[in-house]
């Protein structure tokens, strides 16, 4: 018998092209996303969220946002579109287009280790002094010691390892051998979060701006320049020039260009101009 070589279409040659060429797209999708959320979650960690508590949060995002998209004509969501697209059971879908939320049922499994151990301390009647307060507690040694407390609310974890995390976010004090709750710094903390609070209308807006120019085919109209600086002095210098020029610059387009206008009362329309400085330091390769 004699073996019959297969042969490479050209059709099979495109549709290899062709899915090369997707993975590497979604590749770059991944990428992109991957880096947006690492400088969110160093934001998210400092309030104590946790990438479960995210999740849900997430989940209930990518619902309401397939529900815009997929509505009869009535306006009434379809659920089974929204759970193809969302890639969730139309159970889940219903659950949260009802906007019924198990976070009260689960906040236990959704805080990180140190809110849980941070709870048990303050509730567990064997951690709270005759007052019902969190008592000093000893690190490690005693049958009621800090140790114990994480074993038995921290889950598999050293108690060295929520110690030091528990004193990055200054929520507890050593006094020689034992260790006290601070409880004006409990986390989350709604400081810590005042920062990004400002931004995501910036946030929101520099999405919503690259969506539509995708959709009709041009480049976004975002502009960005970088200066260098020899040193922190010529750097803040430069941050200094380029934060002046900046009010400047927006001052005088709504000097000129808001002339004549009529009352905000009146107004439909509205144009937004966003500007920023942000230094950041270059790194030097090691070849240096």
């Amino acid at each position: 018998m004699r073996a019959s070589a297969s042969r490479r279409t050209p059709g099979n040659v495109n549709t290899s092209t062709q899915t090369k060429e997707a993975s590497r797209r979604l590749s770059r999708r991944d990428i992109g996303v991957t880096g947006l959320l690492t400088e969110l979650a160093v934001v998210l960690l400092h309030v104590g969220l946790t990438p479960k508590h995210f999740a849900e949060l997430a989940k209930q995002a990518f619902v309401e946002a397939a529900g815009t998209i997929s509505q009869f004509r009535n306006g009434k969501i379809n659920r089974s579109r929204v759970a193809v697209m969302t890639g969730l059971s139309r159970s889940e879908v219903k659950r949260l287009l009802a906007g019924k939320s198990p976070m009260a049922t689960l906040v236990s499994s959704q805080q990180s280790r140190g809110e849980r151990v941070i709870a048990g301390w303050m509730s567990d009647e064997r951690y709270l002094d005759a007052h019902g307060r969190p008592q000093r507690l000893p690190i490690a040694g005693a049958r009621i010691s800090f140790a114990s407390l994480v074993k038995q609310f921290g889950g598999d974890v050293p108690h060295r390892a929520v110690l030091e995390e528990l004193r990055r976010l200054h929520v507890v004090s050593q006094f020689g051998p034992r260790l006290e709750l601070n409880a004006r710094r409990l986390l989350p903390s709604g400081r810590a979060f005042a920062s990004l609070s400002s931004l995501i209308p910036v946030l929101i807006d520099a999405i919503r701006v690259a969506v539509k120019a995708a959709a009709s085919g041009s480049g976004p109209p975002i502009r960005r320049l970088t200066l260098n600086a020899r040193d922190l002095t010529e750097l803040a210098l430069l941050q200094h020039r380029a934060s002046e020029g900046i009010t400047s610059l927006l001052d005088g387009l709504k000097g000129s260009l808001q002339r004549g206008a009529k009352a905000v009362q009146t107004t439909k329309h509205s144009l937004t101009v966003t500007a920023f400085v942000m230094e950041q330091s270059i790194r030097k390769s090691r070849s240096e």
